[in-house]
């Protein structure tokens, strides 16, 4: 029997990592699932979901801690496959403005309090290209479950738009934009 494992891996990153980790995966009879793998001023930091023999579980995170690697830190969590999935739809934000801080606390907050996961987030901070002001963005994949209205999302989310004088488009990954 296989066990589904989630492997949270940071340290410096360097040339070799992923495929040093890769081979150790197939060593173990294990599968490289899927993952979101980035570096981040000079540091790595990914998550990985692997299948791997229940036997040889105990040896992928030996294997996997002997990794050479500057600050290297690894977490492996069993994932428990009787979780039920509660449907969800999923929709994605882009928001773009000027930076400023608790664009990030308002919106996840806003979020959370409809139970709404954030499954993706990549945020960026750089000059504007016509004035010196920062622009802050963001693409932010979510899930939404069935039981909240995406009309009602949409009107919050456009009085915090305004709240934080940012744009927000929201996008059913189907191909419909709805600029907020």
């Amino acid at each position: 029997m296989a066990n589904s494992i989630i492997l949270t891996v940071t340290g410096k990153d360097r040339p070799g990592l992923v495929d040093d980790m890769s081979a150790i995966i197939t060593q173990q009879d294990g599968n490289w699932l899927e993952s979101r793998i980035t570096k981040l001023s000079g540091n790595f930091a990914g998550i990985i979901r692997v299948s791997v023999p229940e036997q040889n579980t105990d040896q992928l995170e030996a294997d996997l801690n002997a990794v050479e690697c500057e600050n290297f830190h690894l977490s492996i969590e069993l994932q428990n496959s009787a979780e039920a999935d509660v449907p969800v739809r999923e929709l994605s934000l882009e928001i773009i403005g000027p930076d400023h801080p608790g664009i990030i606390r308002d919106i996840s907050h806003a979020l959370a309090e409809k139970k709404i996961s954030i499954n993706e987030m990549l945020t960026d901070c750089n000059d504007g290209a016509m004035s010196s002001e920062r622009i802050f963005s963001a693409e932010i994949n979510i899930s939404i479950p069935m039981a909240v209205s995406v009309d009602t999302l949409r009107d919050e989310l456009e009085d915090l738009a305004d709240q934080l004088m940012v744009d927000i488009s929201m996008d059913d990954l189907e191909g419909t934009v709805t600029r907020i």
